[in-house]
């Protein structure tokens, strides 16, 4: 089994989603899961493009800047666009992180019964503490969202169907809001959960639900 993932690291926002990410590798790793590790200036479209049709993963998790109908890698350069090649993608599991993609890009794929498309149908938005700018695992603040978004990966890997896994992350998006909304010390925590709360709205599963690893 493969794993494609894109890991632009251009500014603070994609640094950070790109650093989170490590987390599941190791889990993957263990599964005996063969990752192509697109980070840094390997984020871009011919990389991308080149790595699916050489190693036809069953798993794509594409970290970038996104708008409606498309994703970005390295430098904000588009790297799947609706209309265009969004045809590569076909017959995978795609998690997105990325604002917005899932309002036209991913419902490309809403009839497709042989792909599952996981994203944000507006954005996907996290807090941090930029005091930890250049130490994103460090970030508590940043935490309970990256750990959200995660568990779509982790539930994948565990075997769970597309649907499954994204209403897992849902449910840990959803703990960490009730989570916040007790904490008495914490000054930010109201607008964090309000944040948390935006993110599991806005996350869909397109097209095969049941499709899994």
């Amino acid at each position: 089994m493969k794993l494609i993932v894109t890991r632009p690291e251009h500014d603070i926002t994609t640094r950070f989603i790109s650093r989170w990410s490590e987390l599941y590798f190791d889990m993957a790793r263990k599964k005996s899961i063969e990752i192509c590790d697109l980070k840094g200036n390997k984020a871009t479209k011919k990389e991308l493009i080149g790595r699916l049709k050489k190693l036809n993963p069953e798993l794509v998790i594409l970290n970038g800047h996104g708008g409606d109908d498309c994703i970005a890698g390295h430098e904000n350069e588009v790297l799947i666009r609706s209309g265009e090649n969004e045809n590569v993608l076909k017959s995978r599991v795609t998690y997105a992180i990325s604002c917005n993609s899932a309002k036209v890009l991913g419902n490309k794929f809403k009839d497709c019964d042989k792909t599952a498309y996981i994203g944000y149908s507006d954005k996907f938005i996290f807090t941090l503490n930029f005091n930890n700018s250049t130490r994103p695992l460090k970030d508590e603040r940043a935490k309970p969202f990256m750990e959200s978004s995660n568990h779509v990966i982790e539930s994948l890997l565990k075997g769970h169907t597309a649907k499954e896994a994204s209403d897992r992350s849902k449910s840990t998006f959803k703990k960490n809001f009730i989570k916040l909304l007790s904490s008495n010390s914490d000054p930010d925590a109201i607008q964090d959960a309000q944040f948390l709360w935006w993110d599991m709205r806005h996350q869909v599963c397109i097209g095969n639900g049941d499709k899994k690893l």
